[in-house]
């Protein structure tokens, strides 16, 4: 009979049961060999021996060393520890920092309520002076109504002063007070700005018809009753990509403009309604008085010191007329305001600032030269120019920022617009001569005051202005001035001190009532003789623009 040899077992993977399974195999052959000392041992039975050894082996070889773990755990914790004290380092370090930020911010705030504290008392003292001031502005109009209402003396013939304090009206005298309505398509007009290039694209393939069409289905999908029936006469796209869209009425106007969140957003992408503002400039500002980067700062402190003329106003925009005029020891600003009527009352009474009070005057951006700084040409800017771009300074087809001869003075220069030699900005070009020209004319014709809708009160007149009223910017109608005050050119005395703005002679004449308390007081401003009464003695001895007035600068920065 056969001997019964092992049968080949299963080798498991964890080599302590392979361990533990080779060892009973081996005992069992073992135990077969000792029964049968005659019989040879079969080759299988050695091959499964060897093979389950040699597994073996290979499974002891590639077990992990416990002392190789043992080092890696420790320099793992050894590297622990040390982000841990690091880790509390930066922490004592963070809490001492904070800590001296909370002193200083502690140090600050007792300053400013101590700041504060100076400043109220400042303002019960203003107050005080204010009401005296007030006092003395109200006996002097006292007086005026008395030399208004006595007339001449003598039998002869009416004074020039005289017909002025009475209210005449004189021969060759235009009455700047004269209401008269603004263009008719003006008030009927609202232009909504579009940001997304996009949709400028988009709605710039439509033809007017689609366009118009299209305006109309965003105003009557606002579900806004109010706007829904609102007819849409006309829907231009400008140059800029803006939408000049045009109503019935001025009525339908206004509901737009109150309602615009409702469908702005319905006509484009980045659609938003461009907000009208009534600029004016002020010249001779010195540049250190004010800091352009702090707008609600600025804003505040001009509205708290003209509260007595303007005392609702809303200002949008406050910056210098040219750009380098922070370079400047004394320039001229434009302010921006929301209401028509406080830029023109601004216009009449003059700018306060800083206690000194700056002569004013309409801001029109049609009086100044616009150049487009991608091709050089004139009437445009880069934004709107679909035409091919060209240098300033070598007329070649590249930015100017980028010509490689700008800094290199030796190279002869070309005009991009009259192909002259010289940068296209320079101010002997015939073209910027011609463009300059025009600016000059529109300047010399601008109305003195902007458009105010008529609401059932007087509306100043949108005259045009000539070389003669250059001299007196800020002179406002003489039927609501008392006798004209000459200033006081001695070495220590002041100038005479206006009333409150807002008062005139007449109550009946009234055209801005007063709105500030009685307590206000306005800073000393020197007076200047009137228009009409420099007008009186004669057309021949009328005044030109060469005098002292100042005026807006016509010629604007380029753009490139």
């Amino acid at each position: 009979m056969a001997t019964p040899w092992p049968q080949q077992p299963a080798w498991p993977t964890p080599f302590r049961e392979h361990a533990t399974r080779l060892s009973t195999y081996l005992q069992d052959a073992l135990t077969c060999i000792d029964r049968t000392q005659s019989q040879p041992v079969p080759a299988d039975l050695v091959k499964i021996i060897i093979h389950g050894t040699l597994t073996f082996i290979l499974k002891v070889q590639h077990a992990p060393d416990l002392s190789t773990v043992c080092d890696a755990l420790s320099i793992l914790q050894t590297e622990a520890k040390a982000t841990s004290d690091n880790t509390a380092r930066m922490l004592d370090a963070v809490k001492q920092e904070l800590k001296t930020e909370l002193k200083n911010t502690t140090d600050t705030v007792h300053t400013i309520a101590a700041n504060v504290q100076l400043n109220i008392r400042a303002g019960e003292e203003a107050k005080t002076a204010a009401k005296e001031a007030a006092e003395v502005g109200k006996a002097s109009l006292e007086m005026a109504r008395r030399i208004k209402n006595a007339g001449p003396q003598t039998g002869g013939a009416l004074s020039y002063a005289a017909m002025a304090a009475r209210g005449a009206t004189l021969a060759g005298t235009s009455n700047t007070q004269v209401p008269r309505m603004p263009s008719s398509q003006t008030q009927r007009e609202v232009v909504v700005t579009i940001r997304d290039p996009n949709t400028v694209q988009s709605l710039r393939a439509m033809n007017p018809r689609n366009l118009n069409a299209h305006v109309e289905r965003a105003i009557a999908q606002s579900g806004n009753e109010n706007i829904a029936s609102i007819k849409v006469l006309s829907s231009n796209q400008l140059k800029s990509g803006d939408l000049s869209i045009k109503t019935a009425t001025s009525t339908d106007i206004e509901a737009l403009k109150q309602f615009a969140d409702d469908w702005v957003h319905r006509v484009g992408n980045r659609a938003t309604l461009r907000i009208t503002t009534y600029g004016i400039i002020a010249h001779s500002i010195r540049t250190s008085t004010i800091d352009m980067t702090r707008f609600e700062e600025t804003r505040n402190q001009l509205l708290l010191d003209n509260k007595p003329f303007i005392p609702q106003a809303e200002i949008k925009y406050i910056g210098w007329l040219t750009r380098n005029a922070p370079t400047k020891a004394a320039s001229s600003i434009i302010i921006e305001f929301s209401k028509p009527e406080d830029a023109n009352k601004i216009i009449d009474e003059g700018l306060i600032w800083q206690g000194e009070v700056f002569q004013c005057e309409r801001y029109e951006r049609q009086c100044r030269v616009k150049q487009c700084f991608k091709c050089q040409h004139y009437g445009h800017i880069g934004t709107q120019c679909k035409a091919t771009i060209a240098c300033g300074y070598c007329a070649q087809e590249h930015e100017s920022r980028d010509c490689p001869s700008k800094l290199d003075r030796t190279i002869p220069r070309k005009c991009a617009t009259c192909r002259g030699e010289h940068e296209a900005w320079n101010y002997q070009c015939p073209t910027r001569k011609e463009e300059r020209a025009k600016a000059k004319a529109a300047y010399d014709m601008r109305p003195y005051y902007h458009p105010v809708t008529e609401t059932g009160g007087r509306v100043p007149l949108e005259e045009p202005v000539t070389a003669t009223r250059r001299s007196r910017l800020t002179q406002a109608a003489v039927s609501t001035q008392p006798t004209p005050i000459t200033r006081n050119r001695s070495q220590t005395g002041r100038g005479q001190k206006r009333t409150n703005a807002g008062t005139t002679v007449d109550p009946a004449e009234q055209q801005n009532p007063p709105t500030q308390a009685s307590g206000s007081q306005r800073p000393q401003r020197h007076i200047m003789p009137t228009r009409r009464a420099m007008e009186a003695n004669g057309n021949s001895t009328r005044r030109t623009q060469g005098g002292n007035s100042q005026y807006m600068e016509i010629d604007s920065d380029n753009e490139a």
